[in-house]
């Protein structure tokens, strides 16, 4: 294969496909499980996060472009599996009921299970990034920067481990995403808020794609394409509130060759990825850049 396509903007476009259509994917694996497997959907979820832990244990001594795309696999499994479906049942559990904004929209008993999330993943988030000494993390430094705050000077040497960040990486991303959106519509859904979210998110996720783009390194790209695909994702998945258009990606059952179109495209995007290896780089690299 040619190495031309893997020089910039090519890493950069792969990784944002990747990522926006895991997003697509992730939604339809969940239709696909809730509506194929009856009372044993639970089950069945658990099963599907555990294969996601073992691909990521399994990315761990991996070098870093096939950690990168093993960890985001692997934690894409885990979120739509442990995540998504933990939600549910304790939803269900508890009985809690839908919470009523407007005449448009109503918060679903899962979505209210997953808004009470927040303080725990604030702290996580603090405790893991805001005081992380050896974070590369772009997000977290523009923090560090602009609120004079720092936790110390990295340690040396610290080895770094791909398979773990990228599934951290999504987790959060995902986690983050959906608490955003979901706090935003308590103001309306048809609110100013909410439409002045829109616009600054959809400026945001198209600043990540030109940063993107301009990676020439494919694990690097396919890391910094996971919060980039996911953001646009958000633009992309917010006008169906409003009835621009049909959530395809919910009613995988109803457009089987949609579906499947998506899904060849996310598995290509996975072998363009997955053949491309860099000899002399591992897993734990330190000098690269996440």
């Amino acid at each position: 294969m040619s190495e031309a396509i893997y020089k910039k903007p090519w890493p950069g476009i792969v990784a944002f496909t990747m990522a926006f259509f895991s997003q697509w994917l992730g939604h339809s694996t969940y239709t696909v499980i809730e509506q194929s497997f009856g009372h044993y959907h639970y089950w069945v979820a658990f099963a599907l996060g555990s294969v996601g832990f073992w691909v990521v244990w399994q990315g761990l001594d991996k070098a870093e472009t096939q950690a990168t795309w093993m960890g985001l696999l692997g934690g894409l499994l885990i979120w739509v599996g442990w995540f998504e479906f933990s939600f549910e049942f304790f939803g269900e559990l508890y009985n809690v009921p839908p919470y009523p904004v407007d005449e448009l929209y109503a918060a679903a008993p899962n979505a209210n299970m997953l808004q009470a999330s927040l303080p725990i993943m604030l702290g996580i988030f603090l405790l893991y990034g805001m005081f992380n000494r050896n974070t590369k993390c772009n997000f977290m430094r523009w923090f560090h920067r602009n609120l004079r705050f720092s936790p110390g000077m990295p340690v040396r040497n610290n080895q770094r481990n791909f398979a773990r960040i990228a599934a951290i990486e999504i987790l959060f991303v995902i986690w983050f995403c959906y608490l955003f959106w979901l706090y935003a519509f308590y103001f309306g859904s048809d609110s100013p808020v909410v439409a002045v979210a829109y616009v600054g998110w959809t400026g945001w996720a198209l600043y990540l794609l030109w940063k993107l783009i301009k990676i020439p390194r494919v694990g690097h790209a396919v890391r910094y394409g996971i919060p980039t695909g996911i953001v646009g994702w958000g633009s992309f998945e917010m006008p169906t509130y409003f009835g621009a258009y049909d959530e395809i990606w919910l009613k995988p059952f109803d457009y089987p060759i949609t579906t499947l179109v998506v899904l060849a495209i996310f598995c290509a995007c996975f072998v363009y990825v997955a053949r491309h290896q860099r000899p002399g780089i591992g897993s734990h690299a330190a000098a690269a850049s996440a």
